[in-house]
């Protein structure tokens, strides 16, 4: 059965989905076990009426692309299946009312109707996760175009597919929206301070009802104030849910340090494993524009060291010493 590996019961499965975003998104232990959490719920059901749908909202940096970016992979790790596959669409090009027709298809005879819009790619794969990055740069007749989806998991193409139909069926999808727009209920800008029902001071709540409980709260609030940020209300209410994303603490952004050095590595051909702690505190800078805005400035330093190592196949490096002696050593 095509859909077996999805509909069978999964007490598990919100545990480890869970533990294996952590893996990848750091600092945002509330936010992971929510999107964990609705994710659990959708691919569990046998009946899905319409797709998953999720705005991931917080300050620039802090992992929203991250973890959308993680979720096809994920999902597919820890069903066992690859069934799941990413589109990622930047909506700060979907500024004009016309550029929907990038999304459903041109009419026959106007400019772009050959080429294939984004959400055909559910003919290809009846998994997609669609991710569209910055929601609050969508004119609004973008938005409109995804309520009939996201309400009732349907809508007609412009094109008919070989077997001569035109209706596209998302219930099984998963949509997810990132915006840096502010959606906290005390109205003030992002980073400077949260709600109180998501402060990052107070732990997760893993129990699955307890969480369940949270979140339900949170998401009234969220809607109302997505749409006072200029979203039409009746667009605002189709969302499966609103996810909080915190500014990084500390650690956390020594951790992100610490990864992104790995990362640059690795485009070196070098396994970098491990970064002594004191100089991954003292690469991370205390003033960034988003934690993203510090890779530039640690490939430039590191890239004399990287490239004066010569690559060896399973050999792993530990970074150490200070900015201005930096050495790289094997394990």
């Amino acid at each position: 059965d095509l859909d077996s590996a999805f509909t069978a019961p999964k007490p598990d499965l919100f545990r480890t989905l869970k533990e294996a975003f952590q893996d990848r998104v750091l600092g945002q232990e509330a936010a992971v076990e929510a999107v964990a959490f609705k994710l659990w719920g959708h691919v569990c059901k046998q009946n899905p009426l319409r797709p998953l749908s999720l705005i991931f909202y917080g300050p620039t940096g802090v992992g929203k692309s991250e973890l959308g970016k993680a979720v096809a992979p994920v999902l597919n790790q820890c069903l066992g299946e690859e069934r799941f596959r990413l589109v990622w669409t930047e909506l700060n090009t979907f500024t004009q009312a016309h550029s929907v027709y990038r999304l459903t298809g041109a009419p026959p005879g106007y400019v772009g109707y050959d080429d294939p819009p984004v959400l055909e790619a559910v003919r290809r794969c009846s998994h997609t996760v669609f991710m569209f990055d910055e929601l609050d740069k969508a004119h609004p007749e973008v938005l409109k175009a995804l309520m009939s989806i996201l309400d009732e998991g349907r809508c007609t193409a412009r094109q008919e597919d070989r077997d001569g139909s035109r209706e596209l069926d998302f219930r099984r999808c998963v949509f997810l929206f990132t915006t840096n727009t502010d959606l906290s209920t005390r109205g003030q800008r992002l980073g400077s301070a949260l709600p109180e029902q998501v402060s990052p001071t107070k732990p997760p709540l893993s129990a699955p009802a307890c969480l369940a409980q949270r979140l339900y709260q949170a998401d009234e609030n969220d809607r109302l104030a997505l749409a006072r940020s200029g979203v039409l209300r009746e667009i605002a209410g189709r969302f499966s849910g609103l996810i909080a994303f915190h500014p990084l603490g500390d650690a956390a952004r020594i951790q992100v340090t610490a990864k992104q050095i790995t990362a640059l590595g690795r485009e070196y051909g070098l396994e970098v494993a491990q970064v002594a702690p004191d100089l991954a505190r003292a690469l991370t800078p205390r003033k960034a524009i988003s934690p993203r805005s510090t890779v530039p400035m640690l490939e430039g330093l590191l890239t004399p060291i990287f490239l004066a190592q010569r690559p060896m196949k399973g050999v792993t490096l530990r970074l150490e010493g200070a900015i201005d002696h930096l050495c790289l050593v094997p394990i």
